[in-house]
């Protein structure tokens, strides 16, 4: 599943606490204090590649550290990083964006605008593909930035098969699940050779597809997320019981319910699964903050520090890059019974994806928090282009640490496959519509 993502483990079972006497985390009320003394986008301080983080300097760094990774050093809740825990500073490099959508960016950005709505979000006019918003300013730049992560390079197909996860309580309980997952974008696509909207696939935009494969007792659970072209549209959610033999379509209130027994609900796969029409993002400005690139021992959970399985240096180098910093809310008629206060999300400012969030619960206390670390994933049919985050399945690290309830998820992503290499997955009708449910027993 992509913390992104991504969508971050698809599939686990969450087993909460709930033991009469456990002592839980007192939670950081929000304070817009806390972004303002993020290091600056403009400012020429950075930290110098080769440079170890650890637990006697981290105060030293903490301007480059998203608020959340400052409390995991702080040491305040469960969650905390060990006094071996070390972060490896790397050189920051150059993640550029496919050519393709870059020429879409071009083509048509300039013909894209907001539309103010009733609800005081905005919806979107005259988008085709690319990034809608490549200059996002004025009073109005933090709604342009979350439609540019909404509208993230996506590939049309994208599938891969989370093994390496689990979520786990304070008592170190895994429930360990195996995952197949299958994405489908067929509006507003920047892939060589494809249309940029694929035909007969009605009014959806995006199809989100995963498949329970172990343990056998959960074996063939199976959900479905439909997004419409139109972005202020709630998505169709389906779930295929097995004992049933068939498909339910779920309510569409039910964005809060956690994503198949996980720590994410159904607004935080691909790190943001929101429609922006409803949702009011405030730009809280451009800063430089640690974001995770893996290395080779990413795939391997030894490299993980216990308890809270932060990546070690063998599995994550971490470099300083420039985020747009945005405190996103529901518009006020529908923020009543939502599960987040705000989400403060940190999207990347070359790929505009989301690259760590800090949540927040209604009552605006510190809940989850968490990064998304992707693998730069070759984009078949181009010369060297790369795919990050896209748009749920992809190679890397989708993490969430529940601080109030002493509960993680961890999602570790590798083999993606992408177009012409995903091979039969690249079927539709078979992975991004309710009646291919009904095959997953055959």
């Amino acid at each position: 599943m992509k913390r992104t993502k991504p969508f971050v483990l698809a599939a686990v079972a969450t087993v909460w606490l709930c033991c009469t006497g456990v002592a839980k985390a007192q939670p950081i009320a929000w304070s817009e204090s806390n972004y303002d003394s993020l290091a600056s986008g403009n400012s020429p301080a950075t930290i110098a590649p080769g440079t170890v983080i650890t637990a006697q300097n981290w105060q030293k760094y903490k301007e480059f550290m998203p608020v959340g990774m400052q409390e995991l050093w702080a040491g305040k809740f469960f969650w905390k990083l060990p006094a071996n825990a070390q972060i490896v500073v790397g050189k920051t490099t150059s993640t550029p964006l496919p050519r393709k959508y870059q020429a879409d960016t071009e083509k048509y950005s300039n013909q894209v605008k907001l539309i103010k709505n009733p609800d005081g979000g905005h919806d979107i006019g005259g988008y085709v593909a690319g990034v809608p918003f490549p200059h996002p300013s004025g009073p109005d730049a933090g709604d342009e930035i979350m439609y540019n992560e909404y509208y993230a390079y996506i590939p049309y197909v994208i599938t891969t098969y989370a093994k390496l996860g689990f979520s786990m309580d304070r008592f170190g309980n895994k429930y360990v699940q195996e995952v197949r997952e299958v994405n489908f974008k067929v509006k507003h696509l920047s892939d060589p050779g494809k249309p940029v909207d694929i035909p007969d696939t009605a009014n959806v935009f995006l199809t989100q597809n995963n498949v329970i494969m172990e343990p056998e007792q959960s074996k063939y659970v199976n959900s479905l997320q439909i997004f419409h072209d139109n972005p202020a549209d709630l998505p169709e959610s389906y779930v295929f019981v097995p004992s049933l033999r068939r498909s339910i379509r779920l309510t569409t209130a039910a964005r809060c319910s956690p994503l198949v027994g996980s720590d994410y609900t159904q607004d935080d796969e691909r790190s943001m699964n929101l429609q922006p029409p409803i949702f009011q993002a405030r730009f809280l400005g451009y800063k430089k903050i640690l974001v995770g690139y893996p290395e080779p021992g990413y795939i391997d959970t030894a490299n993980y520090y216990p308890p809270l399985y932060f990546p070690s240096p063998n599995a994550v180098i971490w470099q300083v890059r420039p985020v747009a910093v945005l405190d996103i809310r529901r518009v006020p008629s529908m923020s009543a019974g939502y599960c987040y206060g705000t989400r403060m999300a940190y999207i990347d400012k070359q790929t505009w994806q989301p690259v760590w969030m800090d949540l927040y619960d209604s009552g605006m206390h510190l809940w989850k928090i968490g990064p998304s670390v992707y693998r730069p994933m070759p984009i078949p049919g181009t010369d060297g282009d790369v795919s990050t985050g896209a748009g749920g399945p992809g190679d890397g690290i989708y993490t969430f640490w529940d601080i109030q309830n002493n509960h993680l998820t961890l999602d570790i992503q590798n083999g993606g496959e992408i177009n012409q290499d995903a091979g039969r997955f690249d079927n539709y009708t078979r992975w991004g519509t309710p009646s291919g449910m009904d095959e997953i027993m055959q």
